[in-house]
């Protein structure tokens, strides 16, 4: 018996193929959008917070869709429920145009091009849920008002119009126009290092910055992070040339808002646990509505390490009422991590005039000469600078009783004796690898030539400094 495809059975498989289109788009394709999306909200379970919403115009799609992005944070329900949300505006607009009497094919048209054309608004980084969710509401509204007309005079018909313009304004106003755009694959690979980092897979990050061959500055901001909180920072900072470690950063009005957002991360790595809750609080600032899931777990976590029981408390307090963050807030106080973490704090005056990276380091190394990742930090940025009379009067204060014997700083303590021309026994008290004298004295006889292009007198000579 020979089965025949309807036409209705032929546009249903249409909406069907083009939905796995768009999950797997979103899916695979652009996946670190929806995690960046989640972070820059904080969505409580409580009346207290869910009543804010309610006096603003579109309040109902604004609730509903910050309460489904929430969920944004768990692999494949970002794509998942915009998919499945595209689809009800797609159904809700093939339906509308058959009440109006469009053919099947004009029907299913018109409404995969509006549909499409809302799927490209949410590529946009800053394109909430909570518009398509409205335009869901305003359909929905459109269609039952059309029903009504059918069957009511009319007059019924107006005065049902005098109550659903109101209202549709009051539940379903879109908070945000969207506007067509391309895939942003540059901010696309900052997100996707920035939230593995975050997630704490280290080894990814390492991967995607090592495979890019032009990794963009946010993405070596957090490969640089990692390697130093693996001690491999002087390995791998002339690796990529010009390099970015955010100890040149300042946080001001001009400064770009993922930047901002990022500084936190260093502040933590170093130690410093009044700058990381400085930079978690202007990041809070500049996110939709001052709210921030991330960092609000960074200020919690900012409070448990400085001993703010208060602090800590209200923070915590806010990630308990959250889905996503309620089991972490509640082990976190008991996490052994935190006081091992106290022992990098400042122990320093930490009243500062101004954010200077090389000041915060050098009262976390006079506080935990031990801290290695501020050690790295401090020698890496002044080389990065060329600055080697800084460098060797940092290197001299704090690897005196413990010298820290790298390539890169062995490299350029030969350039500062050079240029002082040291005696023997001085070279022989800061050069501890033979091997770094020996083509030291080779690269003066070729000086520039690329095949030293991996050391740092190559950078020395050939490279242009960072500007500050």
């Amino acid at each position: 018996m020979s089965t025949r495809f309807r036409p209705s059975h032929v546009r249903l498989l249409i909406a069907v193929l083009w939905a796995t289109a768009c999950f797997c788009f979103f899916q695979w394709c652009y996946p670190y959008h929806f995690f960046y999306k989640e972070q820059n909200q904080l969505f409580l379970w409580s009346m207290d917070y869910v009543s804010t919403y309610l006096w603003q115009p579109g309040w109902l799609a604004a609730l509903a869709g910050d309460f489904l992005t929430q969920f944004y944070y768990y692999l494949f329900a970002g794509a998942a429920i915009l998919t499945a949300t595209l689809l009800v505006m797609l159904w809700l607009l093939y339906t509308l145009m058959r009440q109006v009497r469009a053919p099947g094919w004009w029907a299913l048209t018109v409404a995969l091009v509006l549909t499409t054309l809302e799927a490209d608004f949410h590529l946009r980084y800053d394109y909430p849920l909570s518009a398509t969710i409205g335009n869901i509401g305003l359909l929905t509204l459109a269609t039952l008002a059309l029903r009504t007309a059918r069957r009511r005079r009319w007059w019924v018909h107006a005065a049902a119009w005098v109550v659903a313009l109101p209202l549709a304004y009051w539940l379903f106003l879109p908070p945000t126009t969207g506007r067509l755009t391309m895939p942003n694959w540059y901010l696309e690979r900052q997100f996707a290092v920035d939230n593995e980092y975050y997630f704490g897979q280290w080894d990814r990050v390492v991967t995607m910055v090592e495979s890019d061959p032009q990794p963009t500055p946010e993405m070596l901001f957090y490969y640089n992070l990692v390697m130093a909180q693996r001690g491999q920072l002087p390995d791998v900072l002339l690796r990529h040339v010009p390099n970015t470690l955010g100890t040149f950063y300042r946080i001001g009005p001009d400064t770009p808002m993922l930047t901002i957002k990022n500084m936190n991360e260093l502040y933590w790595a170093l130690g410093d646990m009044t700058f990381t809750e400085r930079a978690a609080m202007m990041a809070c600032v500049f996110s939709p509505n001052n709210r921030n899931n991330r960092m609000v777990r960074r200020l919690a976590e900012c409070a448990l390490v400085s001993g703010d029981s208060l602090a800590a408390r209200k923070f915590l307090g806010q990630l308990r009422q959250t889905f996503v963050w309620h089991d972490w807030a509640r082990r976190a106080p008991h996490s052994a991590y935190y006081k091992e973490k106290a022992r990098l704090n400042n122990q320093q005056d930490t009243v500062a005039v101004s954010d200077n990276a090389h000041f915060i380091m050098m009262q976390l190394l006079d506080s935990n000469p031990h801290n290695e990742v501020a050690l790295d930090y401090i020698l890496c940025s002044t080389l990065l600078l060329k600055d080697i009379e800084n460098f060797k009067r940092d290197y001299d204060r704090y690897c005196s009783r413990e010298p820290r014997i790298r390539k890169l700083y062995q490299e350029a303590l030969c350039i500062w004796l050079a240029a002082k021309q040291a005696p023997e026994a001085q070279w022989q008290q800061y050069i501890k690898d033979p091997t770094v004298l020996q083509r030291f004295v080779q690269y003066n006889r070729q000086r520039g030539s690329t095949a030293f292009s991996d050391t740092y007198w190559y950078y020395f000579d050939k490279q242009k400094a960072p500007e500050v």
